[in-house]
């Protein structure tokens, strides 16, 4: 019994790991790709000429692709994050409930996110409507996409980072140093949310906890 628990735990840390690197990077290629339009303060004819060029249309929509399969590795991340911090943080249950909340609220504007940047593209591409001749309601939908990320987005993974560092700083789940930069980067981001740089410490903190989750699988197994 105890060695197929002790298995089970390194299964799912092997998967957190390996769903938080995968999140990271797929995060960055999808944001890139949908991201990729003129600035908001550029011409209208511009903002027009840009979608109405098909490959800029696909670009953005295999950008929201991308999107979307990142937010299914970081729900498999959740899900195994949720698992250890249900025993890390007994006595103060909340703490584990709020990461698995603020996880879920992050991937709701993700997909938020992906519907505002990439919805006209891909009503032209698909849907067959034409291509939209007012640069006004192109902006207004990459505002509310990139809005809710930044803004919404932001402070839920901000407050993810600093609910995961308190659970984990309470029952030693992570390194110590790791700890402690959460709880930076977590205010960082839950504060600096108009600002592209926080969601780059979340990309960054997904990054490391996967490569500690994946040490921490090889250590189970060594042990």
């Amino acid at each position: 019994m105890a060695a197929t628990s002790v298995g089970s735990a390194r299964t799912g840390l092997r998967a957190g790991g390996i769903a938080a690197i995968v999140f990271a990077v797929l995060f960055v290629v999808g944001f890139l790709f949908v991201s990729d339009t003129p600035e908001g303060d550029e011409s209208n004819l511009k903002w027009l000429r840009y979608y109405a060029d098909s490959d800029n249309r696909r670009m953005i929509i295999i950008g929201a692709i991308v999107l979307a399969l990142a937010a299914v590795a970081f729900l498999v991340f959740l899900g195994v994050l949720r698992e250890r911090l249900r025993g890390a943080s007994a006595g103060a249950e909340w703490i584990g409930t709020t990461a698995f909340a603020s996880g879920l609220l992050f991937v709701a504007m993700l997909g938020v996110a992906t519907l505002g940047t990439a919805s006209v593209s891909a009503s032209i591409e698909f849907g067959d409507a034409p291509v939209v001749r007012d640069a006004d309601v192109l902006r207004t939908f990459e505002s509310l996409g990139i809005g809710a990320l930044v803004l919404f987005g932001a402070a839920a993974a901000g407050l993810l980072i600093i609910t995961t560092s308190v659970a984990a700083g309470r029952s030693a789940l992570f390194p110590r140093w790791l700890v402690v930069a959460g709880y930076i980067a977590g205010v960082i981001v839950l504060l600096g949310g108009l600002f592209f740089l926080p969601l780059v410490l979340f990309v960054l903190w997904m990054l490391v906890v996967g490569i500690v989750m994946l040490r921490g699988s090889g250590a189970a197994a060594a042990g």
